[in-house]
């Protein structure tokens, strides 16, 4: 007996050496891409890429929030769930000095995607290795997303198509989740309900997460109870949204009014702002014109052809080596899915802009690594791992090369410059038509530097009856001065901004701050009777 029980004992401690080793490489593999991700982010993210208008509505929005308690500082037209800006806001009353803890206001809510997409690396890595029981897919996951300029550029922005990302890779891990307890079920449910409220688009992924969900616990005794749960969680953080708008009795149309359009009577509403949105229309892509192809073609393929490639081939090879056999590569199976589920998104015809393929990199990430770790696993082991590796390598390289715009070109200086031009030149009082980009620095109180109150959105001036009505009464002649963003003239004229237009043509340049393609002005409007 004593004798038998050395063997026994020494293939414990051999065990528990292993499992350590093991538990310490995925530690610090972990650790080593969460880092990576926090260095490649951070490198020139105040300066690269310019900020953009989007930027600025969420976070004038989230300043809303903390300054006057509402989801809006203009009229809520529900055109997005809150739920985004809702936690820039809370992450903005945490900084020491809100807003301008780290200059000009849009880059507190840059270090927040900071952090987010450290966050989302982290769970990406988890994923892989959860989905393949591989480190190398692990790492080949994590470093593709991490090292992609497509995702370097629009990650570092302040986009509501970030913040979804986590709460949807949150969403997964946790159902990926190796337990019989039902809380991390409830919790993933919880998470993706929190996705849906950031950005209404996470309810294509819903599908494959059902389906996952479903495959988890199939034959076990807490199937029911499970599917039903995460269901419930998901729906009653989601319900909020609609008693939100019960409660403000902006649920229900009111007469003709669609999304507040001044008729008599009307207020915006859920409803009819759903029926917008589902009504919109982008171009078929079918035609070569269609803005899904402007894009493609004029952004995402010319900043980042590798990505799209290597995520698009590795989602159809993985779409069909899981459904050669489900029961053995279901994982695969479903990370083609959702890479698939979200493409739909992109082509189904309707309104595009360039950010909205966002969630979809991941997703093509994951499945390349999938595809590499199934490359290093071949039965020729020794000879699949160098080719996985030389690959992953190539990529590396290819992705660093591609990448000179995000570590090295300086583009919101200029925003900077323009914002002091404003701040030296253009009294309070005015009345001013802006881009979003500079909103909160306008109205955010900053030390002995001038607040401007009356510094609106061109959107707003457009759109919202509260300004273009009550206080420019239709009229040109009531802006005193117009702060132009990068092409902003391009965009009065692709949404026939009128009065914007004509103020435009009866205004005087003052400054204009240029450098390669991008070109800022601040213009003054000369009234009539006065001279230039």
């Amino acid at each position: 007996m004593q004798h038998a029980e050395i063997p026994n004992r020494s293939e414990h401690l051999d065990r528990s050496l292993g499992d350590s080793i093991r538990s310490l490489a995925e530690e610090y593999s972990l650790t080593a891409m969460v880092l990576l991700a926090l260095l490649t982010h951070a490198i020139n993210m105040f300066h690269y890429p310019l900020y953009l208008g989007d930027e600025g509505i969420y976070m004038e929005q989230a300043w809303a929030v903390l300054r006057d308690g509402a989801l809006a500082p203009y009229t809520y037209i529900y055109d997005h769930a809150p739920a985004g800006w809702l936690l820039i806001a809370i992450w903005e009353f945490l900084l020491p000095r809100h807003f301008l803890t780290f200059g000009m206001a849009v880059n507190s809510g840059r270090v927040l995607m900071l952090l987010l997409d450290a966050g989302s690396t982290a769970l990406l890595f988890r994923i892989a290795r959860r989905m393949t029981n591989s480190y190398f897919a692990a790492i080949a996951a994590a470093a593709t997303f991490i090292l992609s300029p497509l995702e370097l550029y629009y990650q570092r922005m302040v986009l509501l198509d970030n913040i979804m990302v986590f709460w949807v890779l949150l969403t997964l891990d946790l159902l990926l989740l190796e337990t019989r307890r039902i809380m991390p079920l409830l919790a993933s449910g919880l998470c993706f309900g929190i996705a849906t409220l950031t950005k209404e688009n996470a309810l294509f992924f819903a599908p494959v997460l059902a389906y996952l969900l479903y495959h988890q616990v199939k034959g076990t005794y807490r199937a029911r109870f499970a599917m039903a749960g995460w269901s419930v969680s998901a729906a009653m953080f989601i319900s909020l949204y609609p008693v939100y708008a019960l409660l403000k009795g902006e649920f229900f149309p009111a007469g003709s009014a669609l999304v507040g359009n001044g008729s008599p009577g009307a207020h915006v509403s859920l409803i009819s702002t759903v029926l917008w949105q589902i009504g919109r229309h982008g171009g078929s892509i079918l035609n070569s014109d269609s803005p899904f192809w402007q894009y493609f073609w004029g952004k995402w393929w010319e900043k980042d052809p590798l990505i799209i490639v290597a995520g698009v081939a590795a989602t159809v090879i993985n779409l069909l080596i899981g459904l050669s056999d489900r029961e053995r590569h279901r994982n695969v199976l479903i990370a083609s899915l959702l890479s698939i589920a979200f493409t739909l998104y992109l082509i189904r015809g309707s309104v595009m802009i360039d950010f909205y393929v966002v969630p979809v990199l991941p997703f093509f990430a994951l499945n390349v690594g999938l595809l590499l770790s199934r490359l290093a696993s071949l039965p020729s082991r020794a000879f699949g791992a160098i080719l996985a590796t030389l690959a992953l390598a190539a990529m590396s390289i290819v992705f660093v090369a591609q990448s000179h715009d995000e570590y090295l070109v300086d583009q919101t200086t200029l925003q900077a410059h323009q914002l002091a031009f404003i701040r030296a030149n253009v009294p309070p009082s005015a009345v001013v038509l802006i881009d979003d980009d500079l909103w909160v620095d306008l109205h955010e109180p900053n030390g002995s530097q001038p607040v401007f109150p009356l510094a609106h959105s061109h959107w707003k001036i457009a759109g919202d009856p509260a300004i273009s009505d009550k206080l420019l009464h239709g009229k040109w002649q009531n802006l005193d001065y117009l702060v132009m963003s990068n092409q902003l003239h391009s965009i009065f004229e692709q949404n026939g901004e009128q009065l914007a237009l004509d103020a435009y043509s009866h205004s005087r340049l003052l400054a204009r701050f240029e450098e390669g393609d991008v070109e800022l002005e601040v213009r003054q409007v000369i009234k009539p009777g006065r001279s230039s």
